[in-house]
């Protein structure tokens, strides 16, 4: 006897009803789909996801009142297990990143195509992240701040250092350097062994290879 696939329970938050029906109408039409529940607001999303236990929450950023970050950050503690789409008409970099380090699994805009929506809920509900292709380029960005940073910390270098650094890979000499950063020829060899120490590099060209495999230049 073949087993039959559950649904994937879905629940919909936007303030705008208008927009709740077209996407009940959308979802509606898909058989591995059930919608169990709405909300208009953000109290009404945290009740509803008790009430329901949803496998997804599609969920509106811009809400009055208690706004979409501060419903998927509440979710996260009370019920870990709903996986949140934000889905909205912002592409602001700040929402983005707000709603994905509140645990949002996927971002998508409104104007996001139908198939898009549906293959997000399935693939989320896999246990991918998503974020429309639009969205990228803010969310790469800030990953790549935040691989620096930590790339910094572990190897101790200082943003002077990535300038020296920096300054090197462009073929600059330590006359060069020490007219950028104001220091004696003396101190711009000093400061460039300490580099390379810190990088385990053996010559200049060691250390820039170094700072570039680690996106620190």
């Amino acid at each position: 006897m073949r087993s039959v696939m559950k649904a994937i329970r879905v629940l919909i938050v936007d303030d705008h009803p208008a927009l709740r029906r077209g996407l009940k109408s959308l979802l509606s039409s898909y058989p591995d789909i059930q919608i169990v529940g709405e909300a208009g607001d953000g109290a009404s999303a945290i009740q509803a996801v008790s009430q329901f236990s949803p496998d997804i929450v599609l969920l509106d950023i811009q809400m009055p009142e208690l706004n979409g970050v501060e419903v998927a950050q509440r979710l996260r503690r009370v019920a870990p297990a709903a996986k949140i789409i934000a889905l909205t008409a912002y592409d602001n970099e700040e929402y983005v990143l707000s709603a994905i380090q509140a645990g949002a699994s996927a971002y998508l805009l409104k104007s996001t195509s139908d198939e898009t929506v549906i293959e997000a809920i399935r693939q989320v509900h896999q246990g991918k992240h998503l974020i429309g292709p639009s969205l990228m380029d803010p969310v790469l960005k800030e990953f790549q701040s935040l691989a620096r940073a930590h790339m910094q910390q572990e190897t101790g270098l200082i943003e002077q250092d990535l300038l020296v650094l920096k300054l090197i890979a462009e073929g600059a000499t330590n006359q060069e350097i020490a007219k950028a950063t104001h220091w004696s020829e003396r101190t711009v060899k000093r400061e460039i062994e300490r580099i390379m120490t810190k990088l385990g590099a053996r010559n200049r060209a060691q250390a820039v290879a170094e700072a570039i495999k680690r996106g620190l230049v």
